[in-house]
């Protein structure tokens, strides 16, 4: 299936990854885009280009509305379900984490019962937990965090109405995403925050040791993937893991950042563990690779390129 032509709704379209996949529907030639946030953690600035473009359509609204989610969904050929909760927050609003990443994601599922519409619904590597041996999508489930629990119940009511009543979903778990737009100001985002630190010649805060594994994907290529679901129908009722092929540590990383971009100044200093530390959350990819999938974006030049976008906005 393409998206030329197709209406499309995009849930948490003003953040991170969901302004990526609007800009990438766009460039596929739909025919239109609904995007809705609410904006607790969007921002208004990743749209900010498509103001004016007469193929968007922005409702500023909620997932947990089932009113409003009914709506969108009866206007829609294609839905991209990035709405969710950040898990730096579940401990400070557990309710809004639950609302958000279970009852968001059904509400999708009772507006989409009684029409034809694709659904690929986004979720994460925090379902898993840690392990020795890389996690296949069949692996045993052990999310440590109030975020990976709801979660996995977003995802797991998708893949249930899928098999139950036909639903046409695909579920996607993304693993350590960054690049251009991802907050840096704050505690999550780990590169945007190394590399801006370093680049005012600030130390580098190490959580937890630094021994924690991470795979680090540039963001489009987990909207490659995104998309790759939603073009398949052999997809549907399926779930898939995706991830850079790149295995590094947190303290590799600050390594790397402070000799590409840092000065003499910059250090690394180390802070306390962090709650639900994830050291092995590493994900088996062969899944979604036998569909075609492969990284384009390496680590390297993936840093560079958020350096660029940090660069310019510092300069604004």
């Amino acid at each position: 299936m393409s998206l030329k032509n197709k209406r499309i709704l995009v849930t948490g379209s003003a953040g991170f990854i969901g302004s990526h996949l609007v800009d990438k529907c766009l460039k596929e030639g739909a025919e239109h885009v609904t995007i809705l946030d609410n904006f607790v953690s969007g921002n208004k600035e990743n749209i900010a280009h498509l103001k004016n473009n007469k193929k968007v359509t922005l409702r500023e609204g909620d997932v947990r509305d089932f009113e409003l989610v009914k709506k969108l969904v009866k206007q829609s050929d294609i839905i991209f379900n990035e709405a969710a909760s950040k898990m730096a927050f579940c401990y400070d609003r557990p309710r809004f984490d639950v609302e958000t990443n279970v009852i968001g994601p059904f509400n999708i599922i009772q507006a989409a019962l009684d029409t034809n519409v694709r659904i690929v619904h986004a979720s994460t590597g925090s379902v898993f937990g840690s392990s020795n041996i890389p996690m296949a999508e069949n692996h045993p489930t052990n999310p440590v965090t109030q975020y990976g629990i709801s979660k996995l119940a977003g995802e797991k009511y998708m893949l249930l109405y899928a098999k139950t009543h036909g639903l046409k979903t695909s579920v996607i778990r993304y693993f350590h995403v960054f690049g251009p737009r991802q907050d840096y100001s704050g505690r999550v985002g780990v590169v945007g925050i190394f590399i801006k630190k370093a680049m005012e010649g600030q130390n580098l805060t190490v959580m937890s040791g630094g021994s924690q594994i991470r795979c680090f994907t540039y963001v489009s290529d987990d909207v490659d993937a995104t998309i790759m679901l939603a073009k398949k129908n052999s997809t549907i009722g399926q779930d898939y893991n995706v991830a850079s092929k790149t295995r590094i540590t947190i303290e590799e990383l600050a390594k790397r950042v402070i000799q590409r971009y840092g000065s003499k100044k910059s250090k690394i200093e180390y802070g306390l563990k962090a709650l639900g530390e994830n050291y092995k959350p590493i994900p088996d990819t062969s899944k979604i690779e036998k569909l075609g999938f492969r990284e384009k974006v390496s680590l390297e030049k993936g840093l560079d390129k958020t350096k660029e976008w940090i660069e310019e906005r510092m300069r604004a």
